[in-house]
């Protein structure tokens, strides 16, 4: 069993079909995700653990944010290793901490995905692995979204009529009524028709008081996600309008929600419910056991995301850290205090302003 680290497109691609057929693997670890980062001048390469006949058995992608005299080696997802290999799980995370230092990193993190309640999609236990002894639980470093968990909606053994069944009363009502709002399903898949739905995301969050990355940004990512068959882009139209979207990725055998936007009416067309449940309904026709509606977001949208009887799984023994550069990272540390009310101001500088 070899690793190495690449950044060789055959490689990830490779890679990448890894990703979407493993269990343990995430969204967070496609490639062309940790790409999108070279928006902000960060880098990103792949560790990749092969065996003999070059079959990829693991590995994770990392992220090399950067940050004036600071670096930061961030592992958003895993690693992770397929059944029958979980020996050289030790041996990545320490290839996380080797690369960390090689690249003169103050601070790493990795995020596996381990949860103390059993989910085919999570590891439950682990053999012993040295590596993470001297680890710190949690993560200090906030500016590259790492996985925390998985908002779960179980789908195993169900079909549509099995699934909505399930629901409080309540929440059948709205999906139900969301149909007879005249919505038209549409999945988007050419580049207007994505970036109609990019741009309402935009919108709702810049009335929402929160940012999300811009569409130049993130244009070729999303685009290629499409282009390799990993992103959906569900929408909901009324007499030809774009009413809806949500935008969704896969990897780990299932889909996870990203965002999503809406037009505002009076009366509710219930664009949420009826998306929502599209994912759903689409998971179902490709005989997944999940959908993972996400973790976080604000009261309102987590009540409504729970609305779904989800089941969260943590990864909180699995967000792992180490400061190789203290003096570095404390000095990162008190100047970042001081930032943290402009970070809005500093994403989109860091999108500009190649480093």
């Amino acid at each position: 069993m070899k690793v190495i680290i690449t950044k060789d497109q055959d490689w990830l691609d490779k890679w990448d079909a890894f990703v979407s057929n493993e269990d343990k693997a995430g969204h967070l670890l496609l490639s062309d995700w940790n790409k999108s980062f070279k928006s902000y001048g960060f880098d990103y390469e792949a560790c990749l653990c092969i065996d003999k006949e070059d079959v990829i058995r693991g590995g994770y992608v990392a992220v090399v944010a950067k940050a004036t005299v600071f670096k930061f080696y961030i592992v958003p997802f895993g690693p992770i290793i397929s059944p029958g290999f979980e020996t050289q799980l030790n041996n990545l995370i320490i290839k996380v901490q080797e690369r960390a230092k090689v690249l003169k990193c103050c601070y790493c993190h990795i995020s596996l995905p381990y949860t103390k309640e059993v989910n085919p999609h999570t590891y439950t236990n682990f053999a012993q692995l040295s590596s993470l002894k001297t680890a710190q639980v949690g993560h200090l470093f906030k500016y590259v979204y790492s996985a925390y968990g998985i908002n779960w909606i179980d789908l195993k053994g169900y079909d549509e009529e099995s699934k909505i069944a399930t629901l409080k009363p309540s929440v059948r009502r709205n999906v139900r009524n969301s149909y007879r709002k005249d919505l038209v399903f549409k999945t988007l898949t050419t580049a207007a028709e994505i970036e109609s739905g990019y741009t309402l995301f935009s919108e709702n969050a810049m009335a929402a008081n929160y940012s999300i990355r811009d569409w130049n940004a993130m244009k070729d990512t999303l685009l290629n996600l499409n282009n390799k068959g990993y992103l959906k882009m569900l929408a909901a139209y009324k007499e030809e309008e774009l009413k809806g979207a949500i935008l969704l990725l896969k990897g780990g055998k299932y889909y996870t929600y990203i965002l999503g936007g809406s037009k505002k009416e009076v009366p509710d067309l219930r664009t949420g419910d009826f998306l929502q449940w599209e994912a759903i309904k689409l998971s179902l026709q490709e005989g997944l056991d999940g959908y993972n509606i996400s973790l976080g977001g604000s009261k309102g949208v987590q009540e409504f995301k729970n609305s779904f009887n989800t089941v969260p799984f943590y990864f909180e023994d699995g967000q792992r850290h180490w400061v190789i550069k203290p003096l570095f990272f404390n000095a990162y540390l008190a100047i970042e205090k001081h930032l943290k009310k402009h970070k809005k101001t500093i994403a989109k500088l860091l999108a500009k302003v190649k480093r």
